[in-house]
């Protein structure tokens, strides 16, 4: 598991995390907490890079994602450094996990990419509202009561 400390310096860190996943998260977030740390646990040779946004946006900041979109939408990077967002995101993470590359290659072969994204945009919607409620900073800009 890489060391959250090295999520913090900026450009030495776009050098040690190249070609290396990079997965984003709200470590503010309980049910997010449990989640990653699931996946964490899973990531036997230390290959991908978590980045807890509540302590934090400078690696967000490297890849011109606002802490409003991470909160949002959950962001992974890939080895190429290109960002994926919701269910891409989560395939990105699940080939770069040797227990999870068979559920990523099920998803896309039967075509669920577009059926885990619905389902994902209306979590990540409920997410957010709970998020904002907990007050997290002043990154809310959407109704929390409607919607």
């Amino acid at each position: 598991m890489t060391n959250n400390t090295e999520t913090r310096n900026a450009r030495p860190l776009m050098q040690s995390t190249s070609g290396r996943v990079i997965v984003f998260y709200d470590g503010s977030c309980p049910l997010c907490q449990k989640e990653i740390h699931h996946y964490i646990r899973r990531d036997h040779a230390g290959q991908l890079v978590w980045d807890d946004i509540s302590k934090g946006t400078g690696l967000l900041d490297e890849f011109g994602i606002t802490l409003n979109e991470a909160m949002r939408r959950f962001h992974v990077i890939d080895r190429s450094g290109s960002v994926t967002r919701g269910a891409e995101a989560f395939l990105t993470l699940w080939h770069a996990l040797p227990v999870y590359r068979h559920l990523a290659k099920t998803v896309e072969y039967l075509h669920l990419t577009s059926l885990l994204d619905w389902a994902y945009e209306h979590f990540a919607r409920v997410r957010y509202r709970r998020a904002c409620q907990r007050g997290f900073g002043n990154t809310c800009s959407i109704d929390t009561k409607g919607r």
